[in-house]
């Protein structure tokens, strides 16, 4: 078994976010993690990175503008080879180096604006396509929900955006991943009100051997 995690960190310039990032994969013993909203500049990536898990490889699209998505890897315990960037997710083959087992994790991170998660939707629908018999897990921050009760703190989803989120899920033939414990959770670096985060992440799979 692998263990993933994904996060939206917003934000990872601060020394604090950094150390909860490390904290974050040191207990709960973290293989393959993705991170999102970095909001780190491009001439900063390295220098961020020697704060967080040193000796673990990277990947990361500058494409969009302040490195929406990162993912990284301890690469003593698995092997990751990227198989498709987009602007909303990053799509990888993982390779469990112990049991000799592979998946498929796509790291997503959705646009604000209905529109332009339309991409995202086409990209998902084109990738289920194209995948026969690897387990396929997808994570992170869609930016949609699918029911009205899944939002806490901030206006609900349009109907329309929850009903194109719920054909996706359907016509990629996905399921959501049972989940335990709060599904809003937060936390805030000791740095007051300002730096609360949202870790609460969706998970979908199809196929799903992990």
């Amino acid at each position: 078994m692998i263990k993933i995690a994904a996060w939206n960190v917003r934000g990872l310039n601060s020394v604090g976010h950094q150390e909860a990032v490390g904290q974050l994969a040191r207990e709960h013993g973290i293989q393959f993690l993705g991170l999102i909203e970095t909001r780190v500049g491009q001439v900063n990536v390295m220098r961020t990175r020697g704060h967080l898990l040193r000796n673990w490889s990277w990947f990361d699209d500058y494409t969009g503008p302040g490195g929406r998505i990162w993912i990284a890897w301890n690469s003593l315990e698995v092997g990751v080879e990227v198989l498709r960037v987009e602007t909303q997710f990053i799509h990888c083959k993982v390779i469990n180096k112990r049991m000799h087992t592979t998946c498929l994790i796509t790291v997503v991170y959705g646009e604000c604006s209905l529109i332009l998660r339309r991409d995202l939707w086409a990209g998902i629908l084109s990738l289920a396509e194209e995948i026969a018999e690897e387990p396929w897990l997808l994570l992170g921050d869609f930016n949609a929900v699918l029911d009205s009760s899944e939002v806490c703190g901030r206006a609900a989803d349009t109907g329309a955006s929850m009903e194109e989120f719920r054909e996706t899920i359907v016509a990629a033939g996905l399921v959501h991943l049972p989940s335990t414990g709060c599904p809003f959770t937060w936390h805030n670096c000791s740095e007051g009100s300002r730096s609360l985060w949202n870790v609460w992440t969706e998970c979908w799979s199809m196929k799903c051997g992990l």
